[in-house]
């Protein structure tokens, strides 16, 4: 009896350490309209949920750059570069409601699939149209966006086919000046508005420094 309480003790151990590790999700359904999501909330998760950065091409032999990253527990992160006025890194926590209404505004305004080479066409297009008429002018110095979203799982909505390690990234120059040329053209009017959202974050009051930015 003694020997078959060892074997039981030492395969409960073995299941216990051979286990597959199982994170914490926040789960989302998906509505009628609405996104559906899952994502790791785990405290050491060091992938993003979403990674938002722009990259200066003025100052691409600097390898520093204004960025947030929102984590699955809720935990914002946000760089900003040496030669900013507010350089450093500082951090706050969104609740489990601010982070679902952030990627969901996400999915809403088309970024879950922004087709980054159809938008670029009619930029060059609207530039075209523009040109002819003597009213477009270049912008010299280009600012590049980055937007990099991931999820264990994106539905669009409940008709949608369910995505599993879903993974959305996209870069676009100068969309700020884009959606203001071009407000007619409305994936990047919803684009822009998701980067003033995330612009926003970044300034958010309750955004704590915790290291001075790099030298």
């Amino acid at each position: 009896m003694y020997k078959n309480k060892t074997i039981n003790y030492f395969l409960l151990v073995f299941l216990i350490l051979n286990a597959p590790v199982l994170l914490a999700q926040k789960i989302v359904d998906s509505g009628a309209n609405s996104a559906g999501f899952r994502f790791t909330t785990d405290l050491a998760e060091t992938v993003p949920v979403i990674h938002y950065h722009q990259n200066i091409q003025m100052l691409s032999g600097i390898d520093d750059r204004p960025s947030l990253k929102v984590f699955g527990s809720g935990r914002v992160v946000v760089h900003f570069p040496v030669y900013m006025k507010k350089a450093g890194d500082y951090e706050m926590q969104l609740d489990d409601e601010e982070l679902v209404d952030l990627i969901q505004t996400l999915s809403s305004n088309g970024v879950m699939d922004f087709d980054e080479d159809r938008v670029k066409k009619n930029i060059q297009s609207h530039k075209k149209a523009l040109r002819a008429k003597g009213q477009f002018h270049e912008v010299s110095d280009a600012v590049v966006t980055s937007i990099d979203v991931r999820l264990d799982e994106y539905q669009k909505n409940r008709s949608a086919v369910k995505i599993k390690n879903f993974h959305k990234v996209f870069h676009l120059a100068n969309i700020e000046h884009a959606a203001k040329k071009f407000k007619q053209d409305i994936d990047i009017t919803n684009a822009n508005n998701v980067v003033l959202d995330l612009k926003g974050l970044m300034r958010d009051v309750r955004l704590v420094k915790k290291s001075a930015g790099k030298k």
